[in-house]
Parts: C-alpha cells; structure tokens; sequence
C-alpha cells in the first residue's frame, strides 16, 4: 500500500519511496540515499550521497552497525526536490 506521509517514515515506508524514484534522508542529514544503478557495477542499489559530496554505494559501507542504526529509525522523509 503506498504511504501518504512523506515525513516521519518508518524504513518501510521510506523504501517503499525509495523504490519508486523519490530520495529519502534523515532530518539531520545534508546528503541522501536514492535507489538507482551504482557506479561501480551498474546495479542497482541504494546509493548515498553524502555530504562531503562523495559517492557511497550501501553494500561498500564502512560503519555496518551505523547504517543499520539509521535504517531503524522511524524519521525519514521524502526529499522535496
């Protein structure tokens, strides 16, 4: 069912966004997560876009328990773009 809110998302409901084209973060974040191909094997994935302005494919995450951390968190939102 797709969620209505784009605020305040359980993970469910931000990867459902995720999936269908929207990018998603954490209040708190300057950057994003958006599914789309990586650069490094052209499949996809969720890729994020940090800060720094570097380029993360999730699967090359160095802080595991991290991500995880903020994966669990029930205040994502959708990205206004």
């Amino acid at each position: 069912m797709k969620p209505t809110d784009t605020k305040n998302l359980s993970w469910k409901d931000a990867w459902w966004h995720l999936l269908n084209g929207r990018k998603i973060k954490r209040p708190l974040w300057e950057g994003y997560w958006v599914w789309e191909k990586s650069p490094k094997d052209d499949m996809p994935s969720i890729i994020m876009y940090c800060r720094d302005g570097s380029v993360v494919d999730i699967r090359d995450t160095d802080f595991v328990a991290y991500t995880f951390s903020n994966i669990a968190q029930r205040d994502w939102t959708v990205v206004d773009e």
